[in-house]
């Protein structure tokens, strides 16, 4: 599971603007994000840590400062070399979640520049959302998604996987939503993908909480829910 796959609406953006700005910033911003899904009947906990900038990082190492002698190795994002992110693996997810600390970063970037920048992250958690019902409908070839929305949710997106790679992503929705339909002509759909009929596809709905300054480049906690599809029937 990549980050980048709950978090295209902003990677969209991120990626657009640096491409609009000269490259010699040299300085870098960092997101820290507690991530909530299902395993079997339990809720499991990990982290997703970015860091952006206009200017292309050579490399990003974070610490927490509730145990600074582990180090978290980011890595390059999709080939976007102004955005690095580390993420908990599956298998480290647990039970417990993650402490209010404050993330630490250290970044090198490819002109020799350093930069060191910090996220504070509470311990508030988004509770797991629920798909209620997906029906495709043939004569407008759309799948619709319908979902219970979660309190303080912020927003929500839709992704679809195929398999484990990422094959569509909706832009941001708002957190009064609780539909939104997706037809083969919907933009969204990784270049080159076309949904194919008859096909296993999972259809993932993440709900997002925003730091307290309401920015949806600044998350606190992300949520996810997942349910598997035929498209087409």
């Amino acid at each position: 599971m990549k980050p980048l796959n709950y978090f295209v609406f902003i990677l969209i953006v991120l990626f657009t603007t640096s491409c609009n700005k000269s490259d010699d910033d040299g300085s870098g911003t960092g997101d820290a994000i507690i991530v909530a899904k299902k395993s079997g009947t339990n809720t499991v906990y990990g982290v997703t840590l970015y860091a952006y900038s206009f200017s292309p990082f050579q490399s990003v190492k974070a610490t927490s400062a509730v145990d600074a002698t582990k180090t978290y190795t980011l890595k390059v994002n999709q080939g976007y070399k102004t955005n690095f992110y580390y993420e908990t693996p599956d298998a480290d997810f647990t039970t417990t979640k993650p402490a209010a600390t404050t993330y630490n970063f250290s970044a090198v970037f490819e002109n020799g520049v350093t930069d060191e920048f910090e996220d504070n992250l509470t311990d508030k958690v988004l509770a797991i959302p629920s798909i209620d019902k997906t029906e495709y409908n043939s004569t407008t070839t759309e799948l619709g998604v319908t979902w219970t929305t979660v309190a303080d949710a912020d927003s929500y997106a839709i992704n679809i996987m195929d398999g484990s790679t990422l094959v569509f992503g909706s832009l941001q929705l708002a957190n009064t939503l609780k539909y939104f339909a997706v037809s083969s002509n919907s933009s969204g759909w990784i270049t080159g993908v076309t949904p194919v009929v008859g096909k296993t596809y999972t259809v993932r709905l993440n709900a997002y909480l925003y730091e307290p300054i309401a920015d949806s480049y600044n998350m606190q906690a992300v949520s996810i829910a997942e349910k598997t599809i035929v498209w087409g029937n």
